[in-house]
C-alpha cells in the first residue's frame, strides 16, 4: 500500500528491484484514490494487467481466482 513517505520508492525503486528479482507480479494499492494497479512480469519487463479505481470490479485468475473492488480493500 502506498504511503506518502514511500510512494516514490514503491513506484520506481521497488518495481525495478522486483523486476530484476523475477517477481511474477507486483500490485500497488493507493489509499488516496482508492485504486489498484497490477503488473505481471512478461519477457523480463512488467506489463500493466489491471488498473481500477473506487467501485470498479477487479477479477483475476492468478495467482488464484479473486474478485474485489479497490474501495472494498480500504474499508474499516
Amino acid at each position: 500500500m502506498l504511503s506518502p513517505s514511500t510512494r516514490r520508492i514503491d513506484l520506481t525503486l521497488k518495481l525495478d528491484r522486483y523486476r530484476e528479482a523475477g517477481t511474477a507480479s507486483y500490485w500497488v494499492v493507493d489509499p488516496l484514490v482508492p485504486s489498484i494497479t497490477a503488473w505481471d512480469l512478461r519477457d523480463g519487463d512488467y506489463v500493466e494487467v489491471h488498473s481500477a479505481q473506487g467501485a470498479e470490479q477487479v477479477s483475476v485468475s492468478a495467482p488464484f481466482p479473486l474478485e474485489f473492488t479497490p474501495d472494498h480493500l480500504l474499508r474499516d
